[in-house]
């Protein structure tokens, strides 16, 4: 699991076959704990993410993790956004 890509408000998920997905976080309406057996015997825990859109993403973080990355991303959004509107609110003055 990685915080760390270029984009301000995307996270970064780990899918089950062990690639990374971009995703932005608004997206995310809903989160699913479940498992799946990649073969017999062998019981892997994953997370299902349902999207605005319709479609649904598995992925091997947690919902607290996500959840984690999800304020993450609010946090350096708005970290980057309050210098700007510091300075439409001095402008203003």
């Amino acid at each position: 699991m990685s915080n760390q890509n270029n984009m301000i408000s995307f996270i970064t998920l780990t899918d089950l076959d062990a690639d990374n997905i971009e995703l932005n976080p608004a997206f995310i309406v809903m989160m699913k704990r479940d498992t799946y057996m990649p073969e017999e015997g062998i019981e892997m825990p994953f997370t299902k993410l349902y999207l605005s859109s319709g479609q649904h993403i598995y992925c091997t973080e947690t919902p607290e993790q996500i959840s984690e990355l999800q304020m993450q991303a609010v946090a350096r959004t708005m970290g980057s956004l309050m210098p700007m509107f510091t300075d439409i609110m001095e402008e203003l003055d």
